[in-house]
């Protein structure tokens, strides 16, 4: 949802990254599988984009930082997905956290889980869409006041294996994207 000028109320700024898992496999062979040890990675792997009216600067868009226009009770909602949108390979935020910043931009991030009901294509022919229940997380925080946050964002990353009926661990890796907020 969009930034709408004439709002008089808080509104949801949402965030997704895209993760680019192949690469990540392919230049890390022997990741991290600790969570409280992450495995760092370099800005090449991410690209962070929100919707075209909460973006104050457009050079920004698809990068690992990311600049924003939210006003003071906003919530900024980040959320990821692998580059086959977690078909092959998925990935799950489990932590963000600010660090090195004397800004306080955003709040404490809270993660949570919502079911709802969300559109289902029919298979081969798209229509007629169906419905069904389905979930989506995200990490949410509010925003306290313009100006940039550096952080963390830690991730999972999972991949099908042909041996195995369900994802298995690849690895924990982390980032440390900023955050520029303007009202």
């Amino acid at each position: 949802m969009a930034i709408s000028p004439a709002s008089d109320s808080n509104e949801i700024v949402y965030i997704q990254i895209v993760i680019d898992t192949e690469a990540i496999i392919a230049d890390n062979p022997t990741p991290s599988t600790n969570a409280d040890s992450p495995t760092g990675l370099a800005h090449n792997y991410m690209y962070m984009v929100a919707t075209r009216g909460n973006v104050f600067t457009p050079q920004s868009e698809g990068t690992a930082d990311l600049n924003v226009k939210a006003v003071t009770g906003d919530v900024v909602r980040w959320y990821a997905v692998s580059e086959n949108g977690n078909f092959d390979t998925a990935v799950a935020i489990y932590k963000i956290a600010r660090y090195d910043s004397s800004d306080d931009v955003f709040s404490a991030v809270d993660f949570n889980v919502f079911a709802r009901t969300g559109i289902l294509p029919t298979d081969r022919t798209t229509f007629p869409i169906t419905f069904s229940l389905q979930n989506y997380w995200f990490n949410s925080a509010t925003i306290l006041k313009s100006g940039t946050e550096n952080y963390s964002i830690s991730f999972a990353l999972y991949r099908h294996t042909r041996d195995q009926a369900e994802p298995v661990l690849f690895g924990y890796f982390w980032w440390d994207p900023t955050l520029t907020i303007q009202f």
